[in-house]
């Protein structure tokens, strides 16, 4: 209840130059770290109208549609929201080809949409995860997130099946290089930057089990449960560092 008392002066903020926008930024990004998605995503709201063609809100749309995305388990509103966020992730790309946090939400979110079209378009827009991804990195790389983004699209391209590698295969001469070490590099990377988020002990755990490094993984995973867990996709990542400990 006490971010409710921001709004006015976070309205206020809309008639100031770029010192206040940086403020109404930090505040919105202040309730998003803090996993309360419900409270950004009102403030993101109410300046909907004042916002046009801004590339910074643009990119912090796409984040609040993929954080909703991420927290659901029906597919029809995970769909929504990816191709909602992908929207604004595109927009935000076009006013502002520097902005990381629109290379960065694009990447994830055309990954998403991939996912959701079938295998043949999940491998052609791994490409422009990749691509947009490094860029992401390199224009913010003290930003954990898009080295925890890097780090999933090498694993996932590392763990294609046999049937997904022949596609790949087909639709280009090779697909896209990847391996679970590349994937570790930057999973650990990503926990260095954050160590307080569930998503990258997780992964970092997953990753080091395919390569064959069962006593690290434990430790990732016991880190993982060690953990607060702040939102519905942190519930469900405890969960599944649960299971995979226990099959230790």
């Amino acid at each position: 209840m006490r971010y409710l008392k921001t709004i006015p002066a976070l309205l206020a903020l809309l008639v100031l130059p770029a010192a206040g926008q940086d403020n109404m930024w930090s505040d919105i990004d202040a309730l998003n770290d803090a996993k309360d998605f419900a409270a950004s995503g009102r403030l993101l709201l109410e300046i909907a109208e004042q916002q046009e063609g801004n590339a910074d809100y643009q990119w912090r749309m796409a984040r609040y549609h993929f954080n909703l995305s991420d927290n659901a388990s029906d597919d029809a509103v995970i769909a929504e929201n990816i191709y909602a966020g992908l929207e604004f992730a595109r927009q935000s790309l076009a006013a502002d080809s520097n902005s990381a946090g629109a290379h960065g939400y694009y990447g994830i979110l055309i990954g998403r949409a991939g996912e959701i079209e079938g295998t043949k378009q999940k491998i052609i827009n791994s490409y422009e995860v990749g691509d947009h991804t490094l860029k992401a990195i390199e224009l913010a790389p003290q930003d954990d997130a898009w080295q925890h983004v890097m780090g999933r699209w090498n694993y996932t391209l590392a763990d294609l099946s046999w049937l997904e590698r022949t596609i790949a295969s087909i639709i280009y001469a090779s697909p896209p290089k990847a391996s679970f070490a590349e994937a570790e590099r930057y999973f650990s990377a990503a926990a260095r930057l954050d160590p307080d988020d569930v998503r990258h002990p997780v992964w970092l755990a997953k990753t080091l089990l395919e390569l064959d490094q069962d006593g690290q993984a434990k430790s990732a995973l016991e880190a993982a449960l060690a953990l607060p867990a702040e939102s519905e996709s942190d519930r469900m990542l405890q969960a599944e560092a649960r299971e995979l400990l226990e099959n230790l």
